[in-house]
């Protein structure tokens, strides 16, 4: 039976979810494949031709711009014998797209152009044979990309953020910086995490220095699958801000001089790479020692995060810690993160239990 104190709270989801792969295999194809997750930025493809290739949710992809001035998305996969198309970052794929292992060859709308040398009487339609394509769409100058097409478009994803953002210049900004990290961490509990200031005081200096944490709240959007974060500035400090959460792992930091836009590629069961891109309205080079100190400052806060989840991560994976109890006052949006997951998953309880309902 549990206690009176242990009926004044919620608890944790067991460590187990966070290390197991079967387990992170139901959240690939349950979470990540289903929502839109953020990819690159579209003056990297910028005119006909133009690709940028990654990894989205454990899927090779690529998207590239068409003749037609389009944007499209694609599995990163030669539909002859399954080769890699393209092993670069990014480039420019010239009017044709030819696969290095049979030199079968594909044209910037993704249908197939020749099946090159194959021999016999074999006819294959250009559209049917073209590459597996997925959903592409752009937003303010950023590409989002979805493995699993249909659902939402994503100014319907965004949902509210899409006007609540809309007087931040993000188009006009410009790329100044990307930091990359591949840490032992899950990406719940790196979402757990950015999602409560209980830690704050006693981990980000530099923040609370900033803000007033007293008085740091963070609204939950349950249905609309997002969190927004905010605190009065101090004295001082650099100017307005408006930060969204949006699940599984976007996350907007949206200032008038710039905005630190962030994402996690989760790796496998307890382990991500973490994402993050610096844009300034002005990136000349009279300007480039300021935005390095602001961009220093917020990926500062990213290294004291990550450094507390790498222990966290350990002993989650040991097996002594299995559930702990969330703060009703600081850690109600950890709880409403939580729930997402379940829901996503379409665990009415069981192993996903999250709160005592």
């Amino acid at each position: 039976m549990p206690t009176n104190a242990e009926q004044r709270f919620d608890w944790t989801m067991p460590a187990s979810l966070y290390r197991d792969p079967q387990h992170f295999e139901r959240e690939r194809q349950s979470i990540f494949a289903t929502n839109w997750g953020l990819f690159t930025w579209s003056a990297r493809v910028g005119k006909p031709g133009d690709y940028v290739s990654g990894i989205l949710a454990g899927y090779s992809i690529f998207v590239m711009r068409g003749d037609d001035g389009v944007l499209r998305g694609f599995h990163n996969v030669c539909r002859h014998r399954g080769a890699t198309l393209l092993s670069k970052e990014s480039g420019d794929c010239g009017k044709l797209l030819v696969c290095p292992y049979h030199s079968w060859s594909y044209g910037r709308d993704g249908h197939l152009a020749k099946a090159t040398d194959f021999g016999g009487e074999v006819e294959f339609d250009a559209k049917q044979w073209g590459l597996l394509e997925i959903d592409v769409e752009e937003w303010r100058g950023l590409v989002f990309c979805r493995i699993r097409r249909g659902g939402q478009d994503l100014k319907s994803w965004l949902g509210p953020i899409d006007a609540m953002a809309a007087d931040y210049p993000l188009e006009t900004q410009e790329h100044f910086l990307t930091c990359d990290r591949e840490v032992e961490v899950d990406w719940k509990a790196y979402g757990e995490n950015y999602l409560e200031c209980y830690h704050c005081r006693a981990m980000h200096p530099g923040l609370c220095a900033a803000m007033d944490i007293d008085r740091y709240t963070i609204d939950v959007h349950r249905e609309g699958g997002f969190f927004h974060l905010y605190a009065p500035r101090r004295k001082g400090g650099l100017t307005r801000g408006l930060y969204f959460y949006r699940f599984p792992y976007l996350m907007l930091n949206l200032y008038d001089w710039g905005s630190s836009i962030a994402t996690i590629e989760p790796l496998g069961a307890g382990r991500i790479r973490h994402i993050n891109w610096y844009f300034f309205q002005d990136v000349s080079p009279e300007k480039a020692d300021e935005n390095k100190r602001s961009a220093d400052w917020s990926a500062q806060i990213v290294t004291e995060d990550l450094a507390i989840l790498l222990g966290v991560q350990r002993n989650l994976n040991a097996g002594v810690y299995d559930r702990g109890p969330l703060s009703p006052k600081y850690e109600h949006a950890v709880k409403a993160f939580q729930r997402m997951v379940r829901d996503a998953l379409g665990d009415g309880g069981g192993g996903l239990r999250v709160a005592a309902e």
